[in-house]
């Protein structure tokens, strides 16, 4: 059924163009999670590239269109091309991770916002976030970084970023992460954690 869906969705959107109709973000979108839900990453990627390629269209990819996409090809373990897409993204300014909110402790600070990311897009920020530390110069990390998933009141069933986030954080990359004492919707983990994990990856290097 779902195979179906994108085979109808993608002619559709040629039936559009062949009358001389122009299809809009919403009709591009849509055929996009089409192929997202019909393991069509091929197809979706091609409908994602087309809408860029238009340079001087007025129809340009957004948050949607990004994150559709992107589980499409975590769905299909295309790592290295879901991450390029996603930096893409992030510098064209369609996708900002980074927010300022109030700590516990009354301090004003950048925090990682996730919680309107998927599971495979927040999974890709989080890396992105802990590879670029080792591009810097030594210097200590100061505080804890905060990574705001959400209490899961949008998901069905069981919140799904704090679980995911939380194994990517402790079993996958190996830093001390925890939910907030305070804010159930916050995952913190400590400067010194980081630190930690920084030095190693630059001994095995």
């Amino acid at each position: 059924e779902a195979a179906g869906q994108w085979q109808r969705a993608i002619g559709v959107l040629q039936l559009m163009r062949e009358d001389g109709e122009i299809p809009n973000l919403y009709c591009l979108n849509a055929a996009i999670s089409a192929c997202e839900k019909g393991g069509a990453w091929v197809e979706a990627l091609e409908l994602y590239e087309s809408i860029r390629s238009q340079r001087k269209s007025s129809i340009k990819t957004n948050f949607i269109t990004v994150n559709s996409l992107l589980i499409a090809l975590d769905k299909a373990s295309q790592v290295e091309l879901a991450e390029s897409i996603y930096q893409e993204a992030v510098r064209d300014k369609i996708i900002s991770p980074w927010v300022r909110r109030y700590d516990n402790d009354g301090t004003y600070r950048r925090m990682m916002d996730l919680h309107k990311f998927s599971a495979p897009m927040a999974k890709i920020a989080v890396r992105g976030y802990l590879e670029s530390l080792l591009n810097r110069k030594k210097k200590a990390i100061r505080g804890d970084t905060i990574f705001i998933v959400g209490k899961g009141k949008g998901s069905e069933g069981k919140p799904v970023l704090l679980p995911t986030i939380l194994q990517l954080l402790n079993e996958e990359i190996g830093v001390d992460a925890k939910v907030d004492d305070n804010n159930v919707g916050r995952i913190r983990v400590s400067g010194a954690s980081i630190d930690k994990y920084i030095e190693a990856k630059r001994w095995k290097e």
